[in-house]
């Protein structure tokens, strides 16, 4: 099936596409991911898959909604982000782990606020 038209469409009336026999066809992830998006992500969430199905099927951008969902509800703009890494054999990249802090930070010299220890080194 060529989605794109369907898509487009549904992209400027997304309340619409319930009641569509398209929505129908959608894979199971992208239906609870748009069930699951306010008015304006469903908008975002249709032009975006109308962008990914020009040159390729469903198997990355799914696995792109899969990849980016792991974290909590995505944006168009994440999914977007996953899917560029996978074409691009970059998968998903884990975020960088920083040191841990030891437990048990060291004891730092008191310090005394004002002009009073100057003073007490011309009177020595």
């Amino acid at each position: 099936m060529n989605w794109q038209p369907y898509l487009s469409l549904m992209a400027k009336r997304p309340t619409a596409m319930k009641y569509s026999s398209f929505y129908d066809q959608l894979l199971e992830e992208w239906k609870a991911y748009i069930e699951a998006c306010s008015l304006e992500e469903k908008k975002a969430a249709l032009s975006l898959l109308s962008v990914l199905l020009k040159g390729q099927d469903f198997q990355l951008p799914t696995e792109a909604l899969k990849m980016a969902s792991e974290h909590g509800h995505p944006s168009a703009e994440t999914i977007k982000h996953v899917n560029y890494q996978l074409v691009n054999g970059r998968g998903i990249r884990e975020t960088l782990s920083l040191p841990r802090l030891p437990q048990q930070l060291p004891l730092t010299e008191t310090v005394t606020r004002g002009l009073s220890h100057y003073t007490d080194c011309f009177h020595r």
